[in-house]
């Protein structure tokens, strides 16, 4: 995406300005919410704790890149492994006080990092929330993530076979653990920590008082400025803290997020991984990064360039595929509608069939805006609907008891590819244009409001070659031998 449709060549600072302003005065979409999800309000002291800034964090070799950190919002059952949610932004998203600075971005304000990664936390209280700042902001717009990908002054980008991206997520990792763990916290870091912690904290004890709590907690709004002054009170520094206990970012499970460019990200890590898996088998360094990433997910991914917003090789796609990572697809009308970019409408179509062909744990989502406008905040408002998704899955599994954590799974779900992945919530829709309706395609074919596609055939792992040559062309996505 370019989030002010950038073409391939990088705008002049006027021609960035009339395309963002052309947009600015649009009124937003106001997001009417399900009764039991609080609506996202940004920009208020919160209860549950503040994201934590944490500047040049090492990675791989000479590279760094600022993190915005939150620990979980819950504390997890004791079998539950450490997870991490590693979120990679688009266009126009920076942290808040650049984005106030400049005269068109400042209209999106809501949606800075600090704030998504606010939300996150709510649609993953269980994980460690790791939002990754673009190295570059060229015009204050375009996000450029150098350190992961090639590409030009505008973060259109050039993949390649290899650019060490996943040793550099890895190294990140290693080093932001470092940070956190530290016997010895300077004063600034460990206020930046403490203000991020939550002191609301449900107990694994109990799994009923649990189960309330969590969903207390997940009901309220997430910028409740009430309870400051009692966390400070009841809560000591250790109670705080509790998430720092036998932390180790760099083995948790994974779970990968881009949104509008953004994904440029989850495309490298996918020639990547292809590269290690195929090119390269005997070397099996990366692999153990690899092994523990378990979802990835495609907030309506796009950016300016005229080709390559979404993966359509062959070959890459069976890579992913025979890897069992969970592919999640969330898009709106503004980059697949868009008669001004018709490539990102075939690439993402292209990506989806060859999945589905595949059989992949995979689920599609296509989220409708009223009259299928596709201004930026029709864009914008993906990340409040995914929320909303993901809060009504995890309190659908706080709902179940114990005695059921082995439910029956839907023919929609049972893919024998990767970890198993709850079926999709189905909730009434409220009548607003913000709402979250979940229902799965019928069997007869006919689709609800919201789109929602599921993988239900298996190919096995020997015979994906010939499917694939079914599939159709490579689509112009090649890799080098």
């Amino acid at each position: 995406m370019s989030n002010v449709r950038c073409n391939e060549a990088l705008p002049s600072a006027a021609a960035t300005t009339g395309a963002t302003s052309s947009i600015v005065n649009q009124k937003p979409i106001e997001n009417d919410n399900t009764p039991s999800i609080a609506p996202f309000q940004p920009q208020q002291p919160s209860s549950k704790g503040n994201p934590c800034r944490i500047n040049g964090v090492k990675g791989y070799q000479n590279r760094t890149n600022s993190i915005i950190y939150c620990p979980p919002l819950l504390r997890p059952s004791p079998q539950q492994k450490c997870s991490a949610i590693v979120y990679f932004g688009g266009d126009v998203q920076d942290i808040p006080e650049k984005m106030e600075s400049n005269r068109d971005n400042k209209n999106y304000i809501k949606w800075n990092l600090e704030n998504t990664a606010t939300l996150l936390r709510e649609s993953f209280p269980q994980s460690h929330i790791i939002v990754v700042r673009p190295l570059r902001m060229e015009y204050s717009t375009f996000c450029c993530f150098d350190n992961f990908v090639r590409g030009n002054n505008a973060g259109i980008p050039d993949h390649t076979p290899m650019h060490y991206a996943l040793q550099h997520l890895e190294e990140l990792l290693i080093s932001l653990t470092k940070k956190l763990t530290k016997p010895i916290l300077d004063q600034e870091l460990l206020h930046k920590l403490l203000a991020a912690s939550n002191s609301k904290v449900a107990q694994p004890s109990d799994s009923s008082c649990k189960r309330n709590n969590a969903t207390n907690i997940l009901q309220s709004n997430i910028y409740d400025g009430a309870g400051d002054e009692t966390m400070s009170e009841t809560a000591n520094m250790a109670d705080l803290l509790w998430w720092r206990e036998n932390l180790n970012l760099d083995k948790a499970s994974l779970k990968l997020i881009g949104f509008s460019k953004g994904c440029v990200v989850l495309n490298q890590f996918i020639y990547e991984f292809h590269y290690y898996k195929t090119l390269t088998p005997d070397d099996s360094t990366m692999m153990r990064l690899v092994s523990r990433i378990t979802d990835m997910y495609w907030l309506d991914g796009g950016h300016g360039g005229g080709k390559n917003t979404w993966l359509t090789s062959r070959s890459l796609l069976e890579t992913l595929c025979r890897l069992g990572i969970n592919v999640h697809v969330h898009v709106t009308p503004y980059q697949i509608q868009d008669d001004h970019r018709p490539w990102i409408r075939k690439e993402e179509k292209a990506f989806t069939d060859l999945l589905k062909r595949l059989g992949a744990a995979f689920n599609r989502h296509l989220y409708p805006s009223e009259a299928n406008s596709t201004n930026l905040y029709t864009h914008f408002d993906v990340l409040n609907r995914f929320r909303q998704h993901q809060v009504s899955l995890f309190t659908q599994q706080l709902a179940q008891s114990p005695q059921q954590q082995q439910p029956q799974q839907s023919p929609a779900t049972s893919v024998a590819t990767g970890p198993p992945y709850p079926a999709e919530p189905q909730t009434a829709d409220d009548g607003g244009g913000g709402g979250c309706e979940y229902a799965a395609v019928s069997s007869s074919g006919k689709d609800d409001p919201m789109e929602v596609v599921e993988s239900g055939e298996h190919i096995p792992a020997s015979e994906l070659s010939p499917h694939l040559a079914e599939a159709g062309e490579d689509d112009g996505q090649e890799m080098v031998n």
